[in-house]
């Protein structure tokens, strides 16, 4: 008794080679593409924000930004008649987005992944005063910088009150 195995066939009643086999996979795996979303959704109150990314401005809050790459960013919030926000925004790598399960769970596999990192900022009103302790901090600052030179702060120069004591002799 003779069984009879169904077999694909190509157009020459012959079954295709592993050459065939591959030429039609890889189409079918290059169509796929990356099915990963990655987004950085930005929020404010009030609403209306200027949001700069990495120092260049890219819309206005409630705002849905795409990227690719991880790692730290800088952002910065703007809205007028508000103290600015500025943070350092570190976006850490998910499991399924580091070497080598990225090829697998971003290319190969139908469905995608949702990477969605969201800040959201309640700005401060701004009185257009400056807080004594922010003053203090930007008088400081100067003086470092004005006893640097040109060469710049250098942290060895001894305070004020230091330099007072230390000349004095008994």
């Amino acid at each position: 008794m003779r069984r009879h195995r169904p077999t694909a066939l190509g157009s020459n009643g012959r079954r295709p080679g592993p050459l065939a086999t591959a030429l039609l996979l890889v189409p079918a795996l290059a169509l796929s593409g990356c099915r990963a979303r990655r987004e950085l959704v930005f929020e404010s109150e009030p609403p209306g924000a200027r949001v700069l990314l990495d120092g260049e401005v890219v819309g206005r809050t409630p705002l849905t930004v795409p990227f690719e790459s991880y790692g730290v960013r800088h952002v910065s919030i703007q809205h007028a008649g508000y103290r600015d926000h500025a943070e350092d925004w570190e976006l850490e790598t998910p499991w399924y987005s580091r070497f080598p399960l990225d090829y697998v769970s971003e290319v190969l596999l139908p469905f995608g992944w949702a990477d969605v990192h969201r800040m959201e900022v309640a700005l401060e009103p701004w009185t257009g005063e400056v807080a004594d302790e922010d003053f203090e901090a930007v008088l400081r600052r100067a003086e470092s910088l004005r006893r640097g030179g040109p060469a710049g702060p250098n942290q060895s120069f001894p305070s004020p009150g230091a330099a007072a004591e230390t000349t004095e002799q008994p």
